[in-house]
């Protein structure tokens, strides 16, 4: 009995030891996801090189309008590996009055608040005229 519970117990080490964690650095490339919410209307993909980032958004209702960039192409200023700054690319896209307005007030201020399997929890930030404005999320790695 005694056996069975040691040979049990150094099992459950060996996982938790050998198990891998992910740190916000693993989040700064690659294939990612954020799934609908209460603040996200639909599901869209992200691919991330370095300081540039693709968003892909499938809309075949047409819920985000017509207007709407499926594909939006952003610049990534890296503050931290936790934190960065988030801007539309006007050299790849045209950019909506909205996507204008957000990189006038210079851009959306994302932090990594915590991770929780291949996922990471954030707070975007947008400052307006001294006034702030806040959504939470999560992404995914795929």
């Amino acid at each position: 009995m005694k056996k069975t519970i040691l040979i049990a117990l150094f099992l459950v080490i060996g996982i938790k030891i050998n198990a891998q964690e992910l740190a916000c650095s693993d989040f700064k490339n690659g294939n990612f996801y954020v799934p609908a919410d209460k603040e996200t209307l639909l599901p869209y993909n992200i691919i991330r090189n370095g300081n540039h980032q693709t968003e892909i958004v499938e809309d075949p209702e047409n819920i985000l309008g017509a207007d709407f960039n499926k594909i939006a192409y952003e610049i990534i200023e890296w503050i931290d590996d936790c934190t960065y700054r988030l801007k539309f690319d006007d050299s790849k896209m045209e950019l909506t009055e909205y996507q204008k307005f957000l990189n006038d007030n210079n851009g959306i201020l994302n932090e990594l608040v915590k991770i929780e399997g291949k996922c990471f929890y954030f707070k975007s930030t947008l400052s307006v005229n001294g006034e702030t404005h806040q959504m939470t999320g999560k992404i995914c790695k795929e």
